[in-house]
């Protein structure tokens, strides 16, 4: 599923977790409107659209899947599309002989707030918006594969892929429904959603459990229970409202979780954990524990940072990149991994939570090989590593990095073996980990100087190319979609200012090996598995991108939140339940 490097590190999948699972409300559950309004905590900056069309950040994005409708629900067990499912427009969808038309049955008991029925015609609209080439959307870079859109009336919707696809509920999921009457009004043209049109911030029209009540900017967003949303488990919302709330940072947000001022919250830093952990288990709060789908990595930079290009040219044919003089060689890379003591990050870091992983596949996958390991700490073999790549110990001080020798692939013999590594500011955990990678990499002879900035900043620096390293987290991926992090990984994501293969990597057999496993005729989960299997095993070898670590997140929510039914596919699943007394 492809994304923009921004709207990967922040944004939440853009699936809408429908139920199938009925559930019986608790006791003291209050009526319509009558509960206190759920506030979550903003830690991504402030949003910047509420048109689904345009949004590109994860602030943005979690407001938007409020508000407007996608067209399949899924199970918020599995995370796997359910024909009929709560939050989803579609009831049934059959699939043409040659896999490439789905045709959707669509429901036609949803309306907008004015009124007005959620439709296919809303449907294609969006997407004739978003491939028109006159809007500045971010979805268009997730729906390559969708060459049409038509809607023979209401409620149907046929979808057409230009080659078979083994994703592509997924993709269709990515484009959500828009009030087109509306839109047209508001926006005589395309190009016009371009513009700074008030009504990008101001949405009159929606469909979500929540309608749209007012933004301030630097202090919140404000929504309210849309009691004509025709999926309330209860037959009515029972939060008066919704309120995305800024905040400075995670640590600020546990305290004023704490004051109770805020509902929940669906990461807490590692470091407060262990103490929110044993307030849980004295029924002081409701604390969760749920495997990542994100993980914590490093990305090299394997092409020339002086001379940043796209991957693929405009035939689609891969540009010669040039080679990072450091990180253009895989023995190096590989000695970075090696001189990384896991161990020490996860007790230093992580709080003991972190999973180190060879892949860059989620352990939860169907399609994760257990076989592709983690690279153990071994910094003997680090040594070594570097000693075969050219960059020596010339002086057999631990306090001065090695040198590159005309052994070297790609450094100027006398090159120090130093790099700078570009992180932002305000995560404990990236905080840590930076630190004390950087004495462990010194051990080895690799000189690591730290460019940490603000968070923005660095998101625009990566995306220019001009970079060594950098750590971040990326996610979340769907685990049931094996082709998550493709892009990360392939020249058509090597796109300067926004796509995510921001270290320009290539590997024509791994790129085929994708290719394959998610067009494959029929599917079939096994002989996928296999494709994936190599393809992680490339991946593990050459490292162009080190999979650190697939932590265990810690979550909170009030002990008095009644109806509150985290599942691992869906934390707010049934929100318009929730109920909580006001205070």
């Amino acid at each position: 599923m492809k994304k923009s490097l921004l709207l990967m590190m922040l944004l939440a999948l853009a699936t809408f977790a429908g139920s199938v699972v009925a559930q019986e409300p608790a006791e003291g559950t209050l009526g319509a409107g009558e509960g206190a309004p759920i506030v979550e905590p903003n830690f991504g900056g402030d949003i910047a659209t509420l048109n689904p069309i345009l949004v590109a950040d994860g602030s943005s994005q979690d407001v938007v899947d409020r508000l407007f409708p996608f067209l399949i629900a899924v199970d918020p067990d599995t995370g796997l599309p359910v024909k009929g499912g709560d939050g989803g427009m579609a009831l049934d969808w059959t699939t043409s002989e040659d896999g490439l038309v789905y045709t959707y049955t669509l429901r036609a008991d949803w309306t907008w707030t004015d009124g007005t029925p959620v439709t296919a015609f809303d449907y294609k609209y969006a997407f004739d918006a978003i491939t028109s080439g006159e809007v500045d959307s971010r979805v268009g870079a997730s729906i390559p594969d969708i060459v049409g859109v038509d809607a023979p009336d209401a409620t149907t919707l046929v979808i057409t892929f230009g080659a078979p696809n083994c994703a592509a509920l997924d993709i269709s999921n990515f484009i959500q429904f828009v009030p087109s009457e509306t839109y047209k009004q508001v926006y005589p043209t395309f190009a016009d959603m371009t513009t700074d049109n008030a009504y990008n911030l101001d949405p009159t029209v929606t469909a979500g459990d929540f309608a749209f009540a007012n933004f301030r900017a630097g202090e919140q967003v404000t929504l309210l229970a849309n009691q004509a949303y025709p999926d309330a488990q209860l037959g009515y919302v029972v939060p008066e409202g919704y309120v995305y709330k800024q905040v400075a940072d995670q640590l600020v947000g546990v305290e004023q979780f704490l004051a109770g001022d805020v509902t929940l919250i669906s990461s807490v830093p590692d470091d407060r954990a262990d103490e929110l952990k044993a307030m849980g288990d004295q029924g002081e709060l409701i604390y969760r524990e749920n495997p990542s789908a994100s993980w914590h990595y490093v990305i090299f930079n394997t092409a020339d940072p002086n001379n940043p290009q796209n991957g693929l040219d405009e035939e689609g044919n891969p540009i010669e990149q040039g080679h990072h003089p450091v990180f253009g060689d895989v023995r190096v890379r590989q000695a970075f991994a090696l001189a990384t003591d896991h161990e020490a990050l996860n007790a230093g870091a992580f709080n003991g939570r972190g999973n180190p992983i060879g892949s860059f596949m989620l352990p939860q996958s169907w399609a994760y090989d257990p076989s592709v390991e983690a690279w153990a700490y071994n910094l003997e073999q680090a040594m070594a590593l570097l000693d075969e790549a050219g960059f020596v110990d010339d002086d057999n001080n631990p306090d001065t990095p090695r040198v590159a020798t005309e052994d070297a692939l790609y450094a100027e013999p006398g090159t120090l073996l130093e790099f700078d590594m570009t992180s932002f500011t305000g995560n404990p955990t990236v905080d840590a980990s930076v630190v004390l990678m950087q004495d462990q990499l010194k051990r080895a002879g690799f000189q690591m100087n730290l460019d940490i900035i603000e968070f923005q900043t660095m998101i625009g620096k990566i995306l220019s190319q001009n970079f060594d390293t950098t750590m971040l987290f990326i996610g979340p991926f769907d685990p049931n979609d094996p082709n998550g992090a493709f892009e990360l990984l392939d020249p058509s994501g090597d796109i300067i200012d926004s796509g995510l293969n921001i270290g320009s990597y290539y590997n024509a057999e791994f790129s085929e090996l994708m290719t394959q496993a998610r067009q494959l005729e029929g599917c079939d989960p096994e002989a996928r598995k296999e494709l994936y299997a190599r393809a992680q095993a490339i991946i593990r070898e050459e490292l162009p991108v080190y999979f650190m670590t697939n932590s265990t997140v810690p979550f909170v929510a009030q002990a008095d939140l009644l109806n509150y039914d985290p599942r691992p596919s869906a934390l707010r699943w049934n929100i318009t339940m929730w109920s909580q007394v006001p205070r």
